[in-house]
């Protein structure tokens, strides 16, 4: 009886709290991830207010207050300097990005309503979850001194892992940003390795001084850095699983997520839609995701995909700004498609991709094959893990060409081992005791009952670099040696010095004798 009564203290306790959830990238695909939480954590009676550029806008859901950040996005002029940023190498990539998003997210913490909850002396929370894809959110728990957790809609890269104090190894765990996969060769782990060194060595700190200046300008200069915001976070989600992302160790502050457990079942497709109900040779879905835009290839590759797609006899859904003219009767253009429910039709053969996270659990989680053309940042790690994993081919997006494109597509459709190996590799994934998402609202609540989670902090952030690295054992072992060798050369020298006063007084006897 005490036992329940105790449970039942614990279950009051964190019934009713007041959580903040910040998701600030301006991407839908990234925030697909997130909704799915703030509304489960809602409906348990939470009283959540999130900050987002993608509001569910759900009037049912009265436990939730969204701050609405549409208004600060990514134009498409930006989104094409990525791409040919991209082209480009993956350092620049990335500093352009992080550019980027520090202007974005000046806007986004200039929005009246952000300010006004900043400024709000009244407003208490109890948790903050927060995206870390950026730092500059981190600051929402300081200003509110509560517990936060971390969360990301893809895996951590390995500079992340290291914030939350998770073991990284450069050759077996690479980051995901670099477009190597994980299998790798010596050439691409020398690599590895470089861009870890410099990464923390240079390039985080450059980062972080902009985010840093972000901070200061709109929570204060008295702020801590965010090297030390992220010291403290709790924990930290991750949208990975063991089958389809790194099988790597973990301390007990990361939880995996993953597994498309944000994804709901898929509803019958919308009329216009409705022929491919008859599909009998089924139907092939093109999309290149939330934020590149298929309109962005040139009109040379557009004509050859076009020329392609009139020889298959498949009807092909393409996710398109515009209208093509003397497009192929069996293409359908849209600039929006329902795409999960596109993806769990029983009539669909083939998805091409950009290789989005995103976009990939879904197709994994229908067991839909895929062709990737990767475009930038974690989309050609994440396509060369598919060709490993052998549920996908891979196509360069530089080089597509014509023949290659089109055998591409049917070998992928007509051979059954992709379908088979997908389908396969999804139910180990999904075979788990809880899903991502009750995973998730689980450690929330906990990190409320127990007002944070210091309790499981890694040692390994309170462990000095030259520590980790058994720098002062080696040193000690190398002292050590030399000690002895040491002891040893003085011991022969001495015995020497003793043999050669011997072997005088000896002689010095006979002569005398």
């Amino acid at each position: 009886m005490l036992h329940f009564l105790n449970v039942c203290s614990l279950i009051c306790a964190v019934c009713g709290s007041k959580i903040l959830g910040v998701s600030l990238t301006p991407s839908y695909s990234h925030q697909v991830v997130f909704q799915p939480l703030w509304k489960e954590l809602s409906l348990r009676g939470h009283q959540v207010t999130t900050i987002t550029a993608y509001p569910l806008k759900d009037p049912k859901l009265v436990n939730l207050t969204e701050i609405d950040l549409s208004v600060a996005q990514l134009s498409n002029q930006n989104i094409k300097k990525l791409v040919g940023v991209s082209q480009t190498n993956f350092i620049y990539e990335i500093y352009h990005m992080y550019t980027l998003m520090a202007n974005v997210l000046d806007q986004q913490l200039e929005h009246p309503p952000v300010k006004q909850l900043i400024e709000d002396e009244r407003a208490k929370f109890d948790l903050v979850i927060v995206e870390y894809l950026w730092s500059t959110p981190l600051a929402f728990a300081t200003r509110f001194n509560c517990p936060y957790i971390g969360i990301i809609s893809l895996d951590g890269t390995n500079t992340i892992y290291r914030k939350i104090g998770n073991p990284t190894h450069s050759s077996l765990y690479p980051d995901n940003l670099l477009p190597f996969g994980d299998k790798l060769s010596l050439f691409q782990r020398v690599i590895s390795f470089i861009y870890e060194f410099g990464y923390d060595v240079y390039l985080e700190g450059v980062l972080q001084e902009m985010e840093q200046k972000v901070v200061h300008k709109h929570f204060g200069g008295h702020y801590p850095s965010i090297a030390e915001m992220a010291r403290n976070m709790s924990m930290l989600f991750v949208d990975a699983d063991p089958i389809f992302h790194h099988n790597r160790p973990l301390v007990p502050g990361v939880v995996q997520i993953g597994s498309g457990s944000h994804i709901a079942a898929a509803k019958p497709l919308p009329k216009e839609l409705s022929m491919l109900d008859n599909a009998t040779n089924g139907f092939i879905y093109f999309s290149l995701g939330s934020n590149i835009k298929s309109e962005f290839l040139s009109l040379p590759t557009i004509k050859m995909i076009l020329e392609v797609f009139a020889e298959l006899p498949y009807t092909v859904l393409w996710k398109f700004g515009e209208d093509i003219p003397n497009k192929p009767g069996n293409v359908i253009v849209s600039k929006w498609f329902p795409q999960r429910d596109v993806l769990g039709h029983p009539n669909i053969k083939l998805f091409i991709t950009q290789g989005g996270m995103q976009s990939m659990d879904e197709a994994i989680y229908f067991r839909v094959p895929m062709v990737g053309i990767p475009i930038f940042f974690d989309q050609p790690h994440n396509i060369k893990k598919m060709v490993n994993r052998g549920f996908g081919l891979e196509l360069d997006r530089n080089n597509l060409e014509k023949n290659s494109f089109k055998t591409t597509i049917l070998e992928v459709i007509n051979n059954p081992r992709y379908r088979n190996t997908l389908t396969e590799l999804a139910d180990l994934a999904q075979d788990q005791p809880m899903t991502g998402l009750e995973r998730a609202v689980w450690w929330s609540e906990y990190v409320i009952r127990h007002k944070g989670a210091k309790h499981l902090r890694s040692p390994l952030l309170d462990l000095p670099w030259y520590q980790y690295l058994f720098l002062d054992v080696i040193a000690v072992l190398l002292l050590g040696l030399l000690a002895v060798l040491w002891f040893l050369v003085f011991t022969f020298r001495l015995l020497i010095k003793l043999i050669k006063w011997k072997i005088p007084t000896v002689s010095n006897e006979k002569k005398s004798s």
